[in-house]
């Protein structure tokens, strides 16, 4: 029986590779204090830790549901539908230029107030006051009740009791938060941690050449979470933009390309080399070089000045990307190259999800930079379908039940944080509820 290939890292050191050295406890998993045993994945099926989940995760934390360049000026607003809670949100900039958070259900029937021609998909527009489709009620956008029709025919109206129920939203970094308990346990500010939210200094809002994408997926959200927290699987998911000429073993091929994991409270960090080690493992295809971009960006570099005192929170030389994991749903990725981009991964089911991809360039200041964008684009999007090609796979794998324990590597530190993490809030929730 032959053994698993274990081979070192010499043909990336012939190729000059740089190489990163491990923390001192000698692995990422021990020096952030996670457990190195076989784990399970029932927490990515299970229909009653889906349930509970629901509760303990989602209902207590911070959520992220956009940027403020989405309501561009007073009047301007969108609907945010969170199926899976029940919820419909409505975010709105009111006339007096703040930002707010509804529930969009009237205060009358309860219809759902904001919606264009199908209740169930989002929306977004202009309008000065907030109207119900059904009998015509009307709201201020500071959610104040403002008109009701027939008001005699109605007993005891208070004004104060028909205004529409708020949900707390705060501002971080131009980025739309909400929160859906009665009262938050943490602010923002508090829930991102100091580290976290030292971002805050990078320039977002100078790159506003926006792209989104969304698809529905068979299969739970932490697993599509999981297939971005490594890069173990690079050589073998995207063999194509690889070096062929290396020989095919994992390790060989793509080296340890990440010098930094950081858990700051319940959010995670990857930092990555930057684009010069990373090329040296990727094949430069006739069409990049054509549109001076690949699946990593552009090849030119704009500037937006400063980037801030919160990228590379570690200091590392010839930095590339961070990947910025926010508990407990959303992804923020700022390149060097100075562009960055957003996942969103929202349950449907304790076996589906929807997610979305934001990209968010420097506006182009000609068209060979447009082109490289697009070019760009195409090959990203590429890479991430070939990503969840493997996720419908993964899902009935271990729905199977076969077996209850998997073996993790060092470099899976990040997902075996999440599920850490997401369990712990599960187990306290159930122990708070008595079970």
């Amino acid at each position: 029986m032959s053994k698993p290939h274990l081979s070192g890292l010499t043909e990336a050191e012939a190729a000059g590779i740089q190489i990163f050295e491990k923390p001192a406890p000698g692995s990422w998993t021990e020096a952030l204090g996670l457990d190195t045993g076989a784990m399970s994945f029932e927490d990515s099926f299970d229909p009653e830790f889906y349930e509970d989940e629901k509760e303990a995760v989602f209902r207590r934390n911070w959520l992220n549901l956009g940027r403020i360049e989405q309501l561009p000026r007073r009047g301007t607003f969108f609907t945010k539908e969170l199926e899976f809670l029940g919820v419909s949100i409505l975010v709105v900039r009111d006339l007096e230029d703040r930002i707010r958070a509804f529930h969009n259900v009237c205060s009358h029937r309860g219809n759902k107030l904001m919606w264009d021609r199908d209740p169930s998909k989002e929306s977004r527009g202009n309008c000065r006051q907030i109207a119900c489709k059904y009998h015509g009620w009307r709201y201020r956008l500071d959610g104040e009740i403002d008109y009701v029709h027939n008001a005699p025919e109605f007993f005891d109206l208070d004004p104060a009791r028909l205004k529409l129920p708020p949900i707390h939203l705060e501002l971080w970094a131009g980025f739309i938060w909400i929160n859906l308990e009665q009262e938050p346990r943490q602010s923002l500010r508090e829930f991102l941690t100091p580290t976290v939210a030292k971002l805050e200094t990078y320039p977002f809002e100078k790159m506003t050449r926006v792209y989104t994408f969304q698809s529905e997926i068979n299969a739970n959200w932490k697993l599509f979470m999981d297939a971005f927290q490594e890069l173990y699987h690079v050589p073998y998911v995207h063999g194509k933009v690889t070096n062929a000429a290396l020989e095919q073993t994992g390790v060989d091929k793509v080296p340890q390309m990440i010098p930094f994991f950081g858990t700051y409270g319940k959010h995670r960090l990857m930092t990555s080399g930057g684009a010069n080690a990373n090329q040296a493992v990727r094949a430069r295809r006739p069409i990049d070089a054509l549109f001076q971009a690949n699946f990593i960006g552009t090849d030119y570099t704009p500037d937006v000045g400063p980037l801030g005192d919160g990228v590379n929170p570690a200091g590392i030389e010839n930095w590339g990307v961070d990947s910025w994991q926010f508990y407990p749903n959303f992804v923020i990725i700022t390149w060097k190259s100075n562009y960055w981009y957003t996942y969103h991964y929202w349950p449907t089911g304790p076996t589906s999800h929807r997610f979305e991809w934001t990209v968010a360039f420097a506006e182009p200041t000609n068209t060979r930079e447009r082109l490289a964008q697009e070019h760009a684009l195409v090959m990203m999007r590429e890479g991430i379908l070939q990503d969840a090609n493997t996720l419908e796979a993964t899902q009935m794998g271990i729905m199977s039940r076969a077996r209850n324990d998997y073996y993790l590597c060092d470099q899976e530190v990040a997902l075996r944080h999440l599920h850490t993490v997401i369990q712990d809030d599960v187990a306290a929730y159930r122990a708070e509820k008595g079970r």
